[in-house]
């Protein structure tokens, strides 16, 4: 185990409460409730905040410092799909703020908006959890 690196456990800590706001939302908007719009915002523009945040990070040379991972073979391979599954999810997010914000206004429901929080769901608890798994092993075990 090595220490954890602050940017790292930053991310990894402020995604949890994302989890909840994420799970309230997809299930109160299957409700129909009126809370879901408030719970839903929170939860997109908190991991869009955090994910473009720590993408611009890493892709702008921001190493992330204490980190010794090897990073190489499998564990690379791991890193790139992550990589990958977050782009689509941050995509995802913003065609769920932006049929939100249609629905809201023009006051009448948007199919796609249904459609994709399904898909959102599946794929944002996928790189979530695939990061924390990551952080756990590497950091916490």
């Amino acid at each position: 185990m090595t220490a954890a690196p602050w940017v790292s456990t930053f991310v990894a800590l402020a995604l949890i409460p994302v989890a909840f706001f994420f799970t309230h939302a997809y299930m109160s908007g299957r409700r129909h409730l009126p809370y879901h719009r408030a719970t839903g915002t929170i939860a997109v523009v908190w991991d869009l905040s955090l994910s473009i945040f720590y993408m611009l990070f890493r892709l702008s040379g921001g190493q992330v410092e204490g980190s010794t991972l090897d990073i190489r073979g499998a564990v690379l391979a791991y890193f790139i799909a992550h990589g990958i599954v977050a782009v689509i999810v941050i995509l995802l997010e913003i065609v769920m703020l932006l049929t939100g914000l249609l629905q809201w206004m023009r006051r009448s429901r948007i199919k796609l908006h249904n459609i994709i929080s399904k898909y959102l769901m599946i794929v944002w608890f996928g790189a979530f959890l695939s990061g924390e798994i990551v952080y756990i092993v590497n950091y916490v075990l």
